[in-house]
């Protein structure tokens, strides 16, 4: 009678097993994914959508007295090369894994960026290309802070 018993544990101690073994393969593919990279390349990328259809044209109304629909139809056209440039940037402030690194990066990116944009479709006035530079340059910095510390590598975390 103590045969099947043996053979009972023998074999619920075998489906356990089998169960850790495929639970610990799923944890395994699931964490070699790079979601943090993943997402830190698509909040780098509606940030520059959203830097070319809100921040830069909210900035020209407060500061320039420019009319958002005038701004917002001036920038229209860079839209998508703002998603690309800034997608970069977020990849690579994942990346870095650091705060102020993140924010000197995204910066230098919001800076570039708003500065190209904001000659190529609104003008060379001197207080448009102060203010789009300038909204541009402080989005991207505060943008890389955020994304520098929310979505760094587990690896990085002391």
């Amino acid at each position: 009678m103590q045969t099947p018993a043996d053979s009972m544990e023998n074999r619920q101690n075998m489906v356990l097993k089998m169960i850790r073994n495929f639970n610990a393969g799923i944890l395994k593919f699931v964490m070699s994914i790079k979601l943090r990279s993943v997402g830190a390349t698509i909040l780098g990328g509606f940030a520059g959508l959203s830097l070319t259809s809100t921040v830069i044209p909210s900035a020209m109304s407060l500061m320039v007295d420019m009319n958002t629909f005038t701004a917002r139809w001036g920038l229209g056209g860079y839209a998508v090369y703002s998603i690309m440039a800034w997608a970069v940037g977020g990849w690579a402030v994942q990346r870095t894994g650091d705060k102020k690194l993140g924010a000197i990066i995204l910066g230098t990116v919001g800076l570039v960026t708003g500065l190209v944009f904001t000659i190529a479709g609104l003008g060379t006035e001197t207080n448009i290309l102060l203010t789009g530079a300038g909204a541009s340059l402080l989005y991207g910095a505060i943008g890389g802070m955020i994304i520098g510390d929310a979505l760094r590598n587990p690896s990085a975390d002391e």
